[in-house]
């Protein structure tokens, strides 16, 4: 059970104090917190493998990753960064150093790619404004789960990837691909054109082969209703929606729905545009049941996506901060904070 902590406490110090973004890392059981004008970085510097680097709302430069790190945001979505604001970072590299390295609660204007062979990358509940790449080095037994990313995967020599809960929202072709080697994806909703007649790569997904595919609700919004799926072989494909009929002789099919509707799975959906404002809840989710026994799309499998996309960390659910001291020079500020279970 979530658990509520309120409380109201007095500091002294000054509002151009208060208003300082300060960077904390969390090193061998002491924390040490970093301002300036590149806090972020100079955290990062003073980092070594193991240690966790904690952001707080607000927009950092984001250092190339050759370390193996922790990196927790305070999160993404609106409703649950109303108090403290997004931690917003520019794109980065991955390096083989950095592998098992985990990335939290972030939103990202800009591209992940992987610069070397970095094993047992997660990346969960984070906005990407872009694409993750892990592109010709074969990376072994990366996650992404519960992210919103509105650019394309690319999986191109990567081994055991599992890509589970997300919500993939790309306007234009191959929202993924390149997706092989027994890879793991499920639970995704996932959104693309579907164009060309002719050209190879005119689909929501290509280049997809040794893979299962499970619970996914699958969407074509392009104008060759057809084209889900292109240059796939020895794939499972169990229990996903589909807004067209993609089956083939090349690949297996269990339990699929297809020929659905868009418009009429989801409680609020605004097609190939990601928006807060949508809920991905299913309409009738007793129809649509899963290879887990529950719904299929990001709110059933094994592990459910999280509303608000709310970090594991202690979160800051509101607070109010007096605007000037009292006659003592004490400063009112009184914040309601969330634990989380997970």
């Amino acid at each position: 059970m979530r658990k509520v902590v309120y409380f109201t406490v007095f500091f002294v110090f000054t509002l151009s104090m208060h208003a300082q973004k300060k960077v904390a890392l969390h090193s061998n059981g002491t924390t040490t917190f970093f301002g300036g004008a590149s806090p972020y970085t100079d955290a990062y510097n003073a980092a070594v493998d193991g240690d966790t680097i904690y952001l707080p709302g607000g927009q950092f430069s984001a250092p190339h990753i050759s370390k193996r790190l922790t990196v927790i945001g305070v999160g993404h979505h609106p409703d649950s960064t109303t108090a403290l604001g997004e931690t917003i970072l520019n794109g980065f590299y991955i390096y083989a150093a950095g592998a098992k390295s985990y990335f939290e609660g972030l939103k990202i204007t800009g591209n992940i790619s992987f610069g070397g062979i970095a094993d047992s990358i997660i990346i969960k509940r984070c906005y990407i404004e872009g694409s993750i790449s892990l592109y010709t080095y074969a990376s072994n037994g990366c996650k992404l789960t519960e992210n919103v990313i509105v650019g394309s995967i690319n999986g191109t020599g990567a081994t055991n990837t599992a890509i589970v809960n997300n919500i993939i929202k790309r306007n234009g072709n191959n929202a993924i691909y390149n997706i092989q080697n027994n890879a793991y994806i499920a639970n995704n909703i996932i959104v693309g054109r579907g164009t060309y007649v002719s050209y190879t790569h005119g689909y929501v997904m290509s280049g997809i082969t040794d893979c299962l595919f499970e619970n996914n609700i699958i969407l074509n919004e392009g104008t060759q209703a057809a084209n889900i799926i292109g240059t796939t072989a020895n794939n499972t494909f169990r229990n996903n929606i589909f807004t067209a009929d993609p089956t083939d002789g090349i690949n297996t099919w269990e339990g699929n729905y297809f020929n659905i509707v868009s418009g009429s799975i989801f409680i609020n959906y605004m097609g190939l545009t990601f928006d807060y404002a949508e809920n991905f809840h299913l309409l009738n989710p007793e129809t649509y049941i899963g290879t887990t026994a529950n719904e299929v799309g990001i709110y059933g499998g094994f592990a459910p996506a999280k509303e608000g996309a709310v970090p594991m960390n202690p979160h800051i659910r509101n607070k109010t901060i007096s605007t000037q001291t009292n006659s003592s020079g004490e400063l009112s500020i009184d914040i309601t904070v969330s634990a989380q279970d997970n």
